[in-house]
């Protein structure tokens, strides 16, 4: 008897076929299209940017584990040559980055030309950069205290001792950079277009309203650098010393810069509020 009811409920393909034929499949289907395209473009317009981001960020969390990395939502353009992004954080044991939204515009279809000075200022910009509510803060440096716990012969509170093969690997990574630094040198001063300063000679950042901060709950007072908007142009030139590949140069203007101290908040330490005279 069940059996039967299960039946019933399922229909088969010829049922189907039946039914379509009777009700004018033409317009069921288009009404199936229509249903799966909405919903298609509902996932597009409002999910399909938080899903890559989630993705992401399982993925670099994965990859790097000297930190933790959040990517809120990612989309992309090819023709527009945009990358948008939301929700950006990077939070280590020293310090955190913190982006509310931004985009990055590369501009593929500008003539590429390979004569082109790797230093030039005034050469066209092909990669540009937005972001809104910048946040920098460094509340730490554990590395400089694992230094001079290791200097001092105190164990290891702050950062656990690296293993001997970290350490092997550490060293053998620091040699083969110095080894590779001449030959670097010279290839790029033979062959400019071989850099990627010669396709991207500047670039162009705006920022809308940051934040950089200095201090931690340890301290009384915490460093803060407000401003409102910033407007950034870096670029490179060649470098004053033979020892140098290049020199960076970061030219901009930024609005309403306010440099405070404030009291940290949940402030661990005695709080003093009393001042003595000198006699």
């Amino acid at each position: 008897m069940d059996q039967r009811k299960n039946d019933s409920f399922v229909p088969s393909i010829t049922q189907l076929e039946d039914f379509l034929t009777e009700h004018d499949s033409n317009v069921v289907w288009l009404l199936v299209a229509t249903i799966l395209s909405c919903g298609w473009i509902i996932y597009l317009t409002y999910y399909n940017s938080r899903n890559i981001g989630l993705i992401l960020t399982l993925v670099l969390n994965r990859l790097y584990k000297h930190g933790y990395i959040h990517i809120g939502s990612f989309s992309f353009s090819v023709l527009s040559g945009k990358v948008m992004v939301r929700e950006i954080y990077y939070i280590t044991e020293d310090m955190s980055i913190r982006i509310q939204d931004g985009f990055v515009i590369f501009r593929w279809w500008k003539m590429y030309n390979p004569k082109q000075k790797q230093h030039d200022p005034k050469a066209e910009t092909r990669l540009y950069i937005m972001v809104n509510d910048f946040e920098f803060h460094v509340y730490n440096r554990s590395e400089l205290y694992g230094q001079l716990q290791e200097l001092f012969g105190l164990d290891p509170t702050i950062i656990p001792a690296k293993k001997e093969d970290e350490k092997a690997e550490v060293n053998g990574r620091q040699r083969t950079h110095t080894n590779l630094e001449s030959v670097k040198v010279k290839t790029e001063s033979q062959d400019p277009s071989s850099s990627w300063r010669s396709l991207i000679p500047v670039i162009k950042v705006n920022v809308s309203t940051g934040r950089l901060a200095f201090g931690n709950h340890y301290q009384p007072q915490t460093l803060c650098i407000n401003f409102d908007d910033a407007f950034l142009t870096y670029t490179t030139k060649p470098p004053s010393s033979h020892l140098d590949q290049f020199m960076h140069i970061v030219k901009g203007k930024l609005e309403n810069v306010r440099v405070m101290l404030v009291p940290s908040p949940r402030y661990v330490g005695l709080q003093n509020d009393e001042y003595y005279r000198c006699t």
